[in-house]
C-alpha cells in the first residue's frame, strides 16, 4: 500500500494506492471461512468448491475488505503524521477514477481532508477587559430573608379565620334525608377560587359552623374527591351543599429573625446576630453568582480573540463535511447549513483558539477535577430545591452516580475546562472590577 500526500494548503488530497498483495490473504481468509459455513443444496458444509463461493461472494467480500484497509490507512496516516485534520476525510470525486470490482486488481482511492491553521493567540496585561462582579443589594438581602423566614416558618393554631388559614372540620351534606359525612376534613383556603365564597369564611371561629358548596369554593374535582374522601364519579356527593363544623385553624407564620433561624439557616453558631445574618446572606449570595461574572468574562474574551483572530479556515470542504455527514437527517438542508454557517464558524475558531492556550499552557482536566465538578453540581442541585447544606454523605453518594452517565461526565470536563481558562484569562490579562446588581447585570445579556 502507497499513500501519497499531494497539497499544502488547508484542503490537501491523500491518494491511497492498493494492490492485490494488501487485501489478497484477509479475501481468501474470509472465503475460506465462508466455504466452512456455506450451506448449498448438494454439499455438505465445507465441501463447496471454492470457485462457487468466490462467485457468490468474491466481489462482496473483497469491497468489504478494501474498505476496512483504506479506513485503517486514514486513521493510522492521520495519526502518525500527527495531522491537525478538521472534520473526516471527504472522497475527492474530482480525482478518483472509477472501479471495476470485477476485473481491477490493484485501486486508487482518493480523498480531500482538511487541516486546521497555525492558530497565535497573544494575551498580555496590555488587553484590558471589564470584570462584573455582582453585589447584592439591600433588595436581594430582603428577598432571601424573607425566603428563609418562610421557609423555616410553621403553622400555628389561631382561633379566627382571616382568609388564607387551613382549617380542618366535620362535612355534613345539607338538603337530603340520608346526608353525606365527611369528619376531620381540610381545607386550604387560599386555594378558595372567588372572593366572593371566601367571604363565607371570614371571621369564622373554632366551633362555628359555615354552610358553602364545595364545588364552587374550589371547582377541581380532584381536590374535591380529597377533601370529602369521595370517588369523582359521586357527583352527588362532591357538587352537593355542605355545613362545615370547623375544629381547627391554622394559620402559617413566619419564622421569626433571631437565633433559631440562623442556627436552622446557616448551621448552629455560624451567626450570631441579624448584622452576621445579613452579611452570611450577602456572602453567599455572591458566592453563589460568582460563576455568573467568570462566565461573562469569558464571553467577553472569546468574542474578543474571536473576532481578532487572523487564520483562515476551509470554507467549503467544512460545508461539504457538515452535509455528508448530516445526510441521513432529512432536517437538515443545504440551505440551513449555509445560514448557520457563520455560527459554526465561530465556534470552531474558538475552538481552535482555546486548544492552542490549553495546549500551550498545559491544561489538563484531572480525575479529580471531575469528581469535584460532580459534587459541585449535585451542591446546585441540592440548593434547588432549598437544601443549601446538603451532607458530604450524600454529595459522595450523588455526585457518584453523576459520574456514572457519560453525557453528564463530558458536560463536566467542558465546565471544568472552561473554569481553567477563566483562572488562566485572571492571570494574563488586565481586569477592571465594574459592580452591578444583579438586574443590572442580567440586563447586559438581554441588551445582546
Amino acid at each position: 500500500m502507497n499513500i501519497i500526500q499531494e497539497g499544502n494548503g488547508l484542503t490537501q488530497v491523500l491518494k491511497i494506492q492498493v494492490s492485490a498483495a494488501d487485501y489478497a490473504d484477509k479475501v481468501e481468509a474470509t472465503l475460506k471461512d465462508y466455504r466452512k459455513k456455506a450451506k448449498f443444496d448438494g454439499f455438505r458444509p465445507g465441501t463447496v468448491p471454492m470457485g462457487i463461493v468466490k462467485k457468490m461472494y468474491g466481489k462482496y467480500v473483497l469491497v468489504e475488505e478494501v474498505n476496512k484497509l483504506l479506513s485503517d490507512a486514514l486513521s493510522n496516516h492521520i495519526a502518525e503524521n500527527k495531522l491537525p485534520v478538521l472534520g473526516e476525510p471527504l472522497p475527492n470525486m474530482e480525482q478518483q477514477q472509477s472501479i471495476n470490482w470485477d476485473t481491477d486488481t490493484e485501486f486508487e482511492f482518493c480523498f480531500d481532508i482538511a487541516i486546521a491553521p497555525e492558530v497565535s493567540v497573544e494575551l498580555s496585561k496590555k488587553n484590558k477587559f471589564d470584570y462584573y462582579k455582582i453585589v447584592a443589594d439591600d433588595a436581594i438581602i430582603q428577598e432571601q430573608i424573607d425566603h428563609l423566614t418562610a421557609r423555616f416558618g410553621s403553622q400555628q393554631s389561631v382561633d379566627t379565620i382571616e382568609g388564607t388559614e387551613l382549617v380542618r372540620g366535620n362535612f355534613t351534606q345539607v338538603g337530603v334525608e340520608n346526608p353525606y359525612k365527611r369528619e376531620g376534613g381540610t381545607l386550604l383556603l387560599s386555594k378558595v377560587a372567588t372572593e366572593s365564597e371566601l367571604q363565607v369564611f371570614k371571621n369564622a371561629k373554632i366551633g362555628d359552623t359555615v354552610e358553602f358548596n364545595p364545588k364552587k369554593a374550589f371547582e377541581n374535582d380532584t381536590e374535591l374527591s380529597s377533601m370529602l374522601a369521595a370517588d369523582k364519579d359521586q357527583t352527588d356527593v362532591l357538587y352537593a351543599d355542605y355545613q362545615f363544623e370547623i375544629t381547627e385553624i391554622l394559620r402559617f407564620a413566619k419564622s421569626d429573625v433571631d437565633q433559631s433561624l440562623f442556627d436552622k439557616a446557616f448551621g448552629e453558631g455560624v451567626v450570631s446576630s441579624e448584622a452576621e445574618f445579613k452579611d452570611k446572606i450577602r456572602a453567599d449570595f455572591e458566592e453563589r453568582v460568582g460563576p455568573n461574572s467568570d462566565y461573562k468574562l469569558l464571553l467577553d474574551i472569546k468574542k474578543k480573540l474571536v473576532e481578532s483572530a487572523k487564520f483562515d479556515l476551509p470554507e467549503e470542504f467544512l460545508k461539504r463535511w457538515l452535509l455528508e455527514s448530516n445526510k441521513d437527517n432529512d432536517k437538515v438542508t443545504p440551505e440551513q447549513i449555509e445560514t448557520e454557517f457563520p455560527l459554526f464558524l465561530e465556534d470552531l475558531r474558538w475552538q481552535l483558539i482555546s486548544g492552542k492556550i490549553i495546549k500551550d499552557n498545559g491544561i489538563q482536566i484531572t480525575e479529580e477535577d471531575i469528581r469535584n465538578g460532580a459534587k459541585e453540581y449535585t451542591r446546585m442541585q441540592f440548593a434547588q430545591f432549598g437544601m443549601m447544606n446538603p451532607s458530604d454523605e450524600d454529595l459522595e453518594h450523588w455526585s457518584k452516580e453523576i459520574i456514572k452517565n457519560r453525557d453528564q461526565v463530558n458536560r463536566i470536563v467542558e465546565s471544568e475546562q472552561d473554569k481553567k481558562l477563566i483562572a488562566y484569562f485572571k492571570e494574563v490579562v488586565k481586569l477592571n472590577e465594574v459592580e452591578k446588581t444583579i438586574e443590572q447585570f442580567n440586563a447586559m445579556f438581554e441588551k445582546n
